[in-house]
């Protein structure tokens, strides 16, 4: 299997420059600290600006961000996509693909809208989502699929921001990145050779063991906020606690679910199984990525093991065993730190 490496190089240094352009402005507020870099001077005619010389006009209304929310909402999505497209594209590709989407789509937003006061990463972000989505699409060999539950996240966004519910967003940035990234992504499909196109699609998509996404962290929380409110109410016991995380279980087995609802019970047993082996052993979580198919899994960082929850408890509930929850884990974490000591 191939790990995702944890970070992006680039990324971090896109979310240093955002976060000292935000606590110099103080989130936006002060926009004497912002004049040279919004896209133009204020009152200034069009990009005259630019054209004299100040060419970084064009990219730094990325680094611009209004507000907590706003800043913290953009860093999120650039750490996750930036992982991957640096780890599929290189560093020099992640460069240029922010610059040339920060411009084009500073540039959209400014000839539509006609004011300098915008700013932030969406453009850019948006732009990274829409390459990584078609490109996993059109390119097997790409293996970077993202999970529909952050493709349809990102639209359902995008499409809020437009209705003007949501307050001044930068829609215009927000359009020209995603469609900048998803022609770019598409064009690239289109010029590779036949006899590459014929290779990628005779080979199969690469499993990989990936970290998690915003959106797989999310789905990781759902299901222990399902599993709490499913703990009985006078049950002497804390979920904070490894013991308290075993109880969870074995009183949610206890209790009879509805058929409609087992695919929730499994995945709320499964993390916090997953939950409970990580605060034991110090392992992690991450995600097996095969195919369509986002496993939530544990890693164990250089131990060369990864450790299925699910399979473990599945096995377990399928072969209606009088199998102990605790026996079950105490084998696992035998299994873990015998693979530690190695």
């Amino acid at each position: 299997m191939k790990k995702v490496k944890p970070y992006s190089s680039v990324s971090i240094a896109l979310i240093a420059l955002c976060g000292l352009v935000a606590a110099a402005s103080n989130l936006g507020a002060s926009r004497d600290a912002l004049q040279l870099l919004f896209i133009a001077t204020p009152g200034s005619a069009g990009l005259s600006d630019v054209f004299s010389g100040q060419v970084w006009r064009l990219i730094t209304p990325i680094f611009i961000h209004f507000g907590f929310l706003h800043l913290a909402f953009n860093m999120l999505w650039v750490w996750d996509l930036g992982k991957l497209i640096e780890l599929k594209k290189g560093v020099g590709f992640y460069v240029v693909f922010v610059v040339v989407v920060a411009a084009l789509s500073n540039l959209a937003q400014y000839l539509f809208a006609r004011s300098v006061y915008f700013g932030g990463m969406s453009g850019v972000v948006y732009g990274l989502f829409g390459y990584i989505w078609i490109r996993g699409r059109y390119d097997p060999k790409f293996s970077a699929d993202l999970h529909k539950t952050t493709v349809n996240m990102m639209l359902i966004w995008f499409l809020l921001c437009w209705t003007g519910l949501l307050g001044a967003i930068a829609n215009w940035a927000h359009t020209a990145g995603l469609l900048i990234g998803a022609a770019w992504a598409y064009l690239g499909t289109r010029s590779m050779t036949p006899a590459s196109a014929a290779d990628i699609a005779a080979s199969a998509k690469d499993p990989q063991l990936e970290y998690l996404s915003t959106s797989d962290m999310l789905q990781l929380e759902e299901h222990r906020r399902w599993a709490r409110g499913h703990i009985k109410s006078d049950a002497p016991y804390q979920y904070d606690s490894v013991e308290g995380k075993l109880r969870t279980i074995e009183s949610i087995l206890q209790q009879q679910m509805e058929p409609a609802i087992e695919a929730r019970l499994k995945a709320g047993l499964d993390t916090v199984f997953g939950d409970a082996l990580i605060q034991e052993t110090g392992a992690q979580w991450a995600v097996f990525n095969d195919d369509d198919n986002r496993t939530p899994v544990l890693m164990t960082e250089g131990q060369g093991i990864t450790v299925f929850p699910a399979l473990m408890l599945s096995k377990m509930r399928e072969a209606e065993a009088d199998r102990d929850v605790r026996e079950l884990f105490h084998g696992a974490v035998r299994m873990i730190r015998g693979a530690a000591s190695k």
